[in-house]
């Protein structure tokens, strides 16, 4: 039995041994390639000047706030019970409104999300593209991401070539 064992597994290794030789394997950085891309930097830009616009909503959504609470305070004691609440009221109807807003933007599937998946799309389309035409061309069996990669060899790192057909 131990010698079927030892048989098959060196079976195994020569098998591997010969698939190996045929195999061609590359790895990217695809961080690397989203910061040196022209187009990336400028969807990054365009999410920039979009998140400032959020964030100034809000800012100013919070100064309309705190302004409501700065009056009610300078005027609480001389305004009915009615008016009091009705002030309150409308101060906790603010909070909630910029809550909401936060959320409809920033939230786990907010505007934000949709803005940066919208604008990403066509670059890693574009990306995907690059990548299964090189893979092609240069006959590459697997190419990686470098964060998969535990270690590799610089000579397989094709990311300056993806980084040049992105820039084109």
């Amino acid at each position: 039995m131990k010698k079927l064992l030892v048989l098959a597994t060196i079976m195994v290794i020569f098998t591997a041994g010969m698939l190996a030789q045929n195999l061609k394997i590359a790895y990217l950085d695809t961080d690397r390639i989203f910061a040196s891309s022209n187009e990336a930097r400028e969807a990054h830009r365009i999410f920039e000047i979009d998140r400032q616009n959020w964030t100034s909503q809000i800012d100013e959504m919070e100064a309309e706030i705190l302004r409501l609470e700065r009056e009610y305070e300078t005027r609480r004691l001389t305004l009915t019970e009615t008016a009091r609440r009705e002030h309150e009221e409308r101060i906790m109807t603010r909070m909630r409104e910029r809550q909401q807003f936060i959320e409809r933007v920033f939230g786990e599937s907010g505007l934000a999300v949709a803005r940066n998946n919208e604008l990403v799309a066509p670059i890693a389309a574009k990306l995907r593209q690059i990548i299964e035409r090189i893979a092609v061309e240069e006959s590459y069996s697997f190419i990686l991401d470098r964060d998969a990669v535990l270690w590799g060899q610089e000579s397989f790192d094709i990311t300056e070539q993806v980084v040049n057909e992105m820039n084109r």
